[in-house]
């Protein structure tokens, strides 16, 4: 070891450093890349380019397995109000530590960091031979390849550790950390693999050659390498492409606001794109999962599942074939390279395994999740903790994966065959061949070894030599092996092609026709379609009649709802806790058939005009309308629902997570305009401990379906520190009910129209309901 050491030390640290350059510098210009937009800074530019540079390098660090934690401290008083984030308030009685940790793998970027270390280390494998044939050396040494690649492993390791350090940036009290020591030890361990492979490549051929176990086991993990790079290139493609037909993902593309397209962000995360693409089409659902839990209360959890069921509603029938031909396509790829390139059965299976097993990797690693937790320093001690996690689930890969590939390992033999494509299919154990001239034992044969002893492609060809003569007469070829050192028939070389699926001796499948086999290709297909399809539509459909049941029992309490037949979006928002509309005292509690009856009593004239046409106004796509028992209907996105409340004369509509919502009030022979009633509400808000920061937008008069109303546009910030955009129209209808429609919204999202749409389809095809 000491030895090994000090070769090493003493080798060529400038073509190591040459190779290292290459992966360094192919981190640097993608955050380079990322940094450049301003992310909506509408020139005010509070994080310049350099410490945009940080952030996204510290980003793209987690494709070698880096990290981002932001911690940050908020100074604050007993009466709530806050300080400066940086702590540089010394009057402040309490203090709040806050830190969020983000987890997601730009799969992008890991391999593009592989393909960049694998080129810098070619150049130098080159320069390495260049040298020893100039010294007259034909072999550079069996630890040379070691030796250099333990100087490239380490300078990749020391580059990364210093990117990684300068990607710590602090911006206005909040520290970003990239986890230095994470991202240098998977460098190290992506530039040691990746350079004793391609280094050492020639060693490790004479080393396989007498040990034919590890021979079979490098073989098919190289197939199945081969494999899942195909398959994700696929399934990339087709998760890009169906991102890219999502209406509200287009509408958000618009490079004005957020100054950087979606759609230039998710290159960075095509095979997860890729990866979640190919475990909905066999069956796997994609899941959301959100847990909060605070030291003094009992911890929340929401969820959400995206699968087959859902690609149909979004999109179309078609979608869920596709997603299930696209399954078909990855699983028999697998299927038919292990048929081709193995030596045998057992090696196939080892293949498909090998794939299957790297699949569940990757999508181990290539979901998301954000930590977030906060504790208060100094009055009271409260904590509060909340984790969101998306990604693949991982049992359901596990059991629909194994299905497809266990599948595929049995049809993509028979696919080979039916081919006529030859190869180590299904036939018996290969004999040793005879030992070679040189005295010591040859190459372990296998279906792709030659009589002799030179090697056959790995395709399972022919063989690159003369043909071997052809065996004398005699009984037909049997299934069992020949004895041990004896070629078959005699003298004549052993065939690794005689044995075929069909009759011993008798021609193979190759021999039918194009009208035949094209037959058999279809029928196949089908087959495995039917099988793995099948089995997958069969198990989610038991799932899904069992979640119908036990959601059937608390759908009578909820409104009648009519759906459209847009395709939906999925839902982003939570319930509220606050009102919008004061609550008159003694008001009733069921007061729906009443309003109803009131509604159809008084609205005439000007107001019965206007509920006629918002009556049949279109509901875009991604909404729904709803019908409340409080005697109005209105639009509002898919997914959110009606929500239990104290307030009788409040209705609220909100989705699984996320503060956005919608707050109706309804007060009847409401004896205030709607423009004093909003100029009392907002004194009531800039006292509200629920809504620090509060900034008026807009305060003005307006009108609604020909009727005096008022607008309040503002913003505020809520107890989790999220500035909230919400906007109050209110108006007065002829029968003197008093109706409020406010739309919350976080403001981080308003600038890309979600939150202004949203509130504005509510208006168009706001109407009362008699």
């Amino acid at each position: 070891m000491g030895a090994y050491l000090g070769r090493a030390l003493r080798g060529d640290w400038a073509g190591a450093a040459q190779a290292a350059l290459w992966p360094l510098a192919l981190l640097l210009i993608t955050a380079a890349g990322c940094a450049l937009p301003s992310y909506g800074q509408d020139g005010e530019d509070v994080v310049g380019f350099g410490d945009r540079l940080r952030i996204a390098l510290a980003t793209v660090l987690q494709a070698v397995g880096g990290d981002v934690t932001l911690t940050g401290r908020e100074e604050r008083g007993f009466d709530g109000s806050s300080s400066s984030v940086d702590g540089s308030s010394s009057s402040s009685d309490a203090a709040i530590d806050g830190t969020m940790s983000v987890h997601l793998v730009p799969l992008t970027v890991t391999a593009l960091f592989v393909l960049a270390l694998f080129i810098g280390v070619r150049v130098l494998r080159n320069r390495l031979r260049a040298r020893a044939a100039a010294h007259g050396v034909s072999h550079t040494g069996t630890t040379a390849g070691l030796e250099a690649a333990l100087r490239v492993g380490v300078l990749t390791a020391v580059g990364v550790l210093v990117l990684a350090l300068f990607a710590q940036p602090e911006i206005e009290g909040v520290e970003l950390s990239s986890a230095p020591f994470l991202a240098t030890l998977g460098a190290l361990g992506l530039a040691l693999v990746v350079s004793v492979a391609v280094l050492h490549g020639d060693d490790l051929v004479h080393w396989l050659a007498a040990r034919p176990g590890a021979q079979a086991f490098v073989r098919a993990a190289g197939v199945a390498l081969g494999a899942l790079a195909i398959v994700l290139v696929l399934a990339s493609a087709v998760g890009y492409l169906t991102l890219t037909q999502i209406d509200d993902l287009s509408d958000a593309a618009d490079t004005e606001d957020a100054g950087i397209s979606p759609y230039v962000v998710a290159l960075l995360i095509l095979p997860n794109l890729g990866l979640a693409a190919l475990g909905v089409g066999w069956g796997a659902p994609l899941e959301a999962e959100a847990n909060g839990r605070r030291s003094t209360y009992a911890g929340d959890q929401e969820s959400q599942s995206f699968g087959l069921s859902e690609l149909g509603d979004l999109f179309n029938s078609g979608a869920v074939v596709g997603a299930l031909a696209l399954g078909l396509v990855c699983a028999l790829t697998i299927g038919v390279l292990a048929a081709r390139r193995c030596a045998g059965r057992g090696e196939q299976i080892l293949s498909a395994g090998l794939f299957f097993g790297l699949f569940l990797l990757l999508a181990a690693v290539g979901g998301f999740s954000v930590e977030t937790s906060a504790r208060e320093v100094g009055f009271g001690g409260d904590s509060a903790k909340a984790t969101v996690e998306a990604g693949l689930s991982l049992p359901d890969a596990l059991l629909f994966g194994l299905l497809w590939v266990a599948g595929a390992a049995v049809v993509g033999p028979l696919l080979v065959q039916m081919a006529g494509q030859g190869g180590g299919v299904g036939g018996p154990p290969m004999p040793p061949g005879p030992p070679g001239s040189g005295g010591g034992p040859g190459p372990v044969p296998d279906a792709h070894a030659a009589p002799t002893q030179s090697a056959l492609p790995l395709h399972g060809g022919p063989a690159a030599s003369a043909p071997a003569p052809a065996p004398a007469p005699g009984p037909p070829a049997s299934y069992g092996a020949p004895p041990h050192g004896t070629p078959p028939h005699g003298p004549a070389p052993y065939d690794p092609h005689a044995f075929q699926l069909g009759h011993p001796g008798t021609p193979g499948p190759a021999s039918r026709g194009p009208r035949g086999r094209a037959g058999v290709w279809v029928a196949t297909l089908a087959g495995a379609l039917v099988v793995g399809g099948g089995a997958a539509a069969g198990i989610l459909l038991w799932q899904d009649n069992g979640d119908d049941k036990s959601d059937a029992k608390g759908k009578d309490d909820r409104p009648a709802v009519s759906r459209t037949e847009e395709p939906p979006q999925e839902p982003s928002s939570d319930v509220p806790t606050e009102g919008v509309a004061p609550t008159p005292p003694g008001s009733p509690t069921d007061t729906g058939d009443a309003d109803g009856g009131t509604d159809g009593g008084t609205d005439g004239g000007t107001d019965d005009s206007a509920t006629d046409s918002t009556d049949d106004a279109p509901v875009p796509a991604g909404s729904k309308r709803v019908t409340d028992t409080m005697g109005f209907s209105f639009a509002v996105p898919d997914g959110w629902t009606r929500e239990r409340g104290d307030n009788p004369t409040q209705i609220t509509y909100a989705g699984l997570t996320g503060p956005e919502n919608f707050q109706i009030g309804v007060i009847d022979n409401a004896g205030y305009t709607s423009y004093g009633n909003l100029k009392n509400m907002e004194v009531h808000a800039k006292k509200d401990p629920d809504k620090s920061d509060y900034r008026r937008l807009r305060l003005e008069d307006t009108t609604f379906q020909a009727r005096p109303a008022a607008v309040w546009e503002y913003t505020y910030k809520d107890r989790a520190d999220r500035t909230i955009h919400a906007i109050n129209h209110s108006y007065i209808a002829d029968n003197g009910t008093e109706y409020a429609l406010q739309l919350s919204w976080r403001e981080d999202f308003w600038p890309a129209g979600h939150g202004a749409k949203t509130h504005q389809t509510a208006l168009d095809t706001w109407h009362l309901t008699g």
